[in-house]
């Protein structure tokens, strides 16, 4: 039988983020992963990295807590009976993976905290990093398309979804960054959005094509209340208005437009990411460059641009090049 307990470890990280509290009920864990979690927050991590990355550590010390084990007397063994327990649980192994370097994250920084007698290095030296299996989901240009000629738009609600697919399966921005869109943002005379990331905080520059445009221009005009100060695009529709969170809330949206488009998505994410899926792999069958594509994209790193190619298998064999036979 399994000793650990996931259930409800990110709210608890997550809420004591937002409004303080307790994590952990044992007080002498309660204290230190406070503590560590303002280690993370010290570090530049945004909240959402730091959420994740104390879930296997909560979930370590809810079970020395169990266990009645003292962490100032942690082993090797009893780290490795964790793991065991931890491989016991119906995740993938990319997932165990991640939870094990957090976990040996953690555990270095007992040691250097004078916590633990044994770091986390020396318990794990070398994880090994199982490869992902899963192939991202994506969406051709002709069921983006057919998505897209699905959603009503003579309705007021029709409108803003509209738009709001528009922009990510057009432009590939984030949903974090549609929601934090600014009227400041587009540049109507020279046809650009501006932007600096939410997730990244890094600024990134896209034209404002005409797909986007338009269906801009129609829901400010006809959707969205004009007595309001507010610079945020995405408002809720009643005083006071206030940029409008709930739309993070809206992937079911993009899996019922398409159905309606009769569109199969059996064995295939359908939400928001999907559609950002979907975009960069319009781009690659386009050939466009890897960097651009990771400009367009906004990432930081173009390793993870690769994570997101890598959905088109096919095209990746096309541009695969032959290695030149040598005497």
């Amino acid at each position: 039988m399994n000793t650990i307990q996931t259930s409800g470890s990110y709210g608890l990280i997550q809420k004591y983020l937002q409004n303080g509290g307790e994590i952990l009920e044992n007080q002498s864990h309660n204290r230190i992963i406070k503590k560590y979690i303002d280690y993370l927050l010290c570090s530049g991590l945004k909240q959402s990295t730091v959420v994740r990355k104390c879930g296997s550590p909560y979930l370590f010390l809810e079970y020395i807590n169990n266990h009645n084990i003292k962490l100032n007397v942690i082993t090797k063994e009893i780290v490795y009976d964790y793991i065991d327990e931890l491989s016991k649980m119906n995740w993938k192994l990319t997932y165990l993976d991640r939870n094990k370097f957090d976990l040996k994250v953690f555990l270095n920084w007992l040691f250097d905290s004078h916590i633990i007698k044994i770091s986390g290095d020396l318990i794990l030296p070398k994880i090994k990093w199982h490869e992902r299996t899963n192939i991202k989901s994506y969406y051709t240009q002709n069921e983006v398309n057919a998505l897209l000629n699905a959603i009503d738009i003579t309705t007021d609600s029709g409108k803003e979804d509209f738009l709001i697919m528009a922009i990510i399966s057009y432009l590939g921005l984030r949903i974090s960054d549609v929601i934090n869109l600014k009227l400041s943002n587009i540049d109507f005379n020279n046809n650009i959005i501006s932007i600096i990331q939410y997730k990244t905080k890094e600024r990134l520059i896209l034209p404002l094509i005409d797909d986007v445009k338009y269906p801009l221009l129609d829901y400010l005009k006809n959707v969205r209340p004009i007595d309001t100060d507010s610079d945020y695009i995405f408002i809720t529709k009643n005083k006071p208005y206030i940029k409008n969170e709930n739309l993070k809330k809206g992937s079911q949206k993009v899996e019922k437009y398409l159905k309606k488009a009769g569109i199969n998505i059996n064995g295939r994410k359908h939400g928001f990411h999907s559609l950002r899926f979907s975009f960069s792999t319009m781009l690659l069958k386009e050939n466009v460059d890897l960097y651009s594509i990771s400009t367009i994209l906004g990432h930081q790193d173009i390793k993870t641009t690769m994570s997101y190619i890598d959905i088109d298998i096919l095209k990746l064999k096309e541009l695969a090049l032959e290695v030149p036979y040598v005497k």
